[in-house]
């Protein structure tokens, strides 16, 4: 009968999936029990699979599948659940590599290992694995939600020499002017250039928020506006002239409203002036057209409510073309 050890609380990880990650002598074994055995040193680092090619294949069944059941059954409203593909689309571009599924990490086939904080406390080590044949995969260990448990994976990955905890350094911005423009949002004022600072933080490589949604929009846009055409080319061929018929006409008409407000929509972490085309300032908002696709410009809007008189003026003065 195979020896149970017991790992020392010092070598162990605990994940958020009630796992444990065991640093023993040659590599990095991960269970279900604090104890290690021999047969937790199995490793398989040939077993991957590729979530990539998954994703977008199923996307693709389930949009093909979609737009068929809208095609057969004339319930156009249907196709909307396009919106659901499209939306876990826009994660697939981040995945580049296959995902690990060893249970024993040698330390040797480990190239390096990154920290990646998420939201809502889901944090996670992403282990670059490289096996006998030179093929790189990842293996991510989701870590317990606290800061001891960051702490902790910090240590024991930077004991076995494999962490790759580079940082980039915090821009100062506190002697920059601010001009507040929303509800915990200001812009710093870095000569020809706008800083977004949310909350107090400025995050230079943070994407868009609306990158990934304006093809969405677009994707909704094109779907309601040609709901609303089958169902008019069906009034016409089927002479259904009943008020409820237009209602469905008008029905898809306002519904392609909500797409069109994120068409043009942006929110740039850095607003460059010579990416301003114009400006915009009503009785609520004050709008920032920007460079966008070819002649195609997108709109930064901003509530007045949030502004001083001050405010106004000084970006009026800063955004002047």
């Amino acid at each position: 009968m195979a020896k149970l050890i017991k790992t020392k609380p010092e070598d162990l990880l605990n994940l958020q999936s009630g796992d444990f990650a065991h640093f023993v002598s040659d590599g990095i074994a991960i269970n279900d029990v604090k104890t290690f055995e021999p047969r937790h040193r199995i490793s398989n680092l040939d077993q991957t699979i590729n979530i990539k090619t998954i994703r977008i294949v199923a996307n693709i069944l389930f949009s093909c599948t979609v737009f068929a059941a809208a095609l057969i059954s004339g319930f156009y409203p249907i196709s909307l659940l396009i919106f659901l593909a499209l939306f876990d689309l826009r994660s697939v571009k981040r995945i580049d590599l296959p995902i690990n599924k060893t249970a024993f990490i040698p330390y040797k086939n480990i190239e390096e290992v990154k920290m990646i904080k998420g939201m809502l406390g889901l944090n996670y080590a992403h282990i670059i694995i490289k096996d006998e044949n030179g093929n790189i995969s990842l293996k991510k260990l989701k870590l317990y939600d606290s800061q001891s448990g960051w702490n902790r994976a910090v240590v024991l990955f930077t004991r076995i020499g494999k962490l790759n905890l580079t940082e980039k350094p915090v821009r100062d911005l506190s002697h920059l002017k601010r001009i507040v423009v929303g509800n915990g949002i200001e812009y710093a004022v870095d000569g020809d250039e706008l800083l977004l600072i949310e909350n107090g933080k400025f995050i230079e490589e943070r994407v868009d928020p609306f990158k990934y949604f304006r093809f969405i929009a677009i994707i909704g846009v094109i779907g309601t506006i040609g709901a609303a055409a089958a169902k008019v080319t069906a009034i016409l061929r089927y002479y259904e002239y009943e008020i409820i018929d237009y209602l469905v006409v008008v029905f898809f008409l306002l519904l392609t409203l909500i797409p069109v407000r994120f068409v043009r929509k942006t929110r740039p972490t850095i607003l460059r002036k010579s990416d301003v085309r114009g400006l915009k300032i009503t009785k609520k908002e004050f709008a920032i057209k920007v460079k966008g696709w070819g002649g195609f410009n997108f709109l930064i809007k901003h509530n007045l409510k949030f502004f001083s008189p001050e405010g106004v003026e000084e970006l009026k003065k800063h955004l002047s073309i």
